[in-house]
């Protein structure tokens, strides 16, 4: 690193430091901690998150994800200067919100531990505190309740617990298989999302429509293309 890099360095760790007791950081919006934690982990890896994108039944993961990604998109072709400016914006965040720039302890923090989850506890000179992932922001984007199949349709519950006859009775009584439910999502979306090959094929031999977007404008086989779901990509691609 140039003097100037690790000056930018240094005030960044000290940023980070800060935002992990700042009490006005816990009244930032969602959409700043996750630009927050995108460029937390960018900085502090200069690469893109490992593995695959989470599912949408992990809403906080894969919300956390995008964020990271995004901020990877913006700066990493510039090389060591997009990395500056991802600091640099980093300072700038933490300014508005009542950041000094000064470094007001000499502590030691421990910032290969600022990126665990907010349940983990980190020890400064022995005194505990909550650990959060963008140097002490939790990011706490929506609600995770759903996750293991608590809609407002039954038949969405049904294909997410990959309940195979129930899905057929309920088809029978006159639900409908194209159906969306509060986010968007058909059945088919669930079943590909999760990885469920056969119910994705009895969707699909019910009439379900292999080609429906969501909200985000994606289809049943883009979902498992994106969760790597190969078995279910393959049957949705037969025509």
């Amino acid at each position: 690193m140039s003097s100037t890099d690790n000056q930018k360095q240094r005030e960044f760790d000290i940023a980070s430091a800060w935002l992990s007791s700042a009490p006005s950081a816990a009244s930032l919006s969602n959409d700043v901690k996750l630009e927050l934690y995108g460029l937390f982990k960018f900085i502090s890896t200069s690469a893109g998150p490992p593995g695959g994108r989470p599912s949408i039944f992990s809403p906080t993961p894969r919300a956390k994800y995008d964020a990271w990604v995004a901020q990877l998109s913006k700066y990493a072709s510039a090389g060591e200067n997009g990395i500056n400016a991802a600091r640099d914006r980093y300072v700038v965040i933490a300014k508005e919100i009542g950041w000094s720039g000064d470094n007001d302890d000499d502590e030691e923090v421990d910032l290969e531990n600022l990126d665990t989850e907010p349940s983990a506890i980190r020890k400064d000179k022995g005194k505990s505190q909550q650990d959060n992932p963008i140097g002490g922001v939790k990011v706490s984007v929506m609600s995770e309740e759903g996750e293991q199949g608590d809609t407002n349709s039954p038949l969405h519950d049904a294909v997410i617990a990959n309940r195979l006859e129930e899905v057929r009775a309920l088809i029978k009584k006159g639900y409908i298989i194209n159906d969306k439910d509060e986010f968007g999502y058909t059945p088919l979306h669930l079943a590909a999302d999760r990885g469920h090959a056969e119910m994705t094929s009895l969707l699909l031999l019910l009439g379900a429509d292999r080609d429906v977007k969501d909200e985000d404008d994606l289809t049943p086989i883009t979902l498992a293309e994106i969760s790597g779901r190969d078995d279910v990509v393959a049957i949705l691609a037969l025509r």
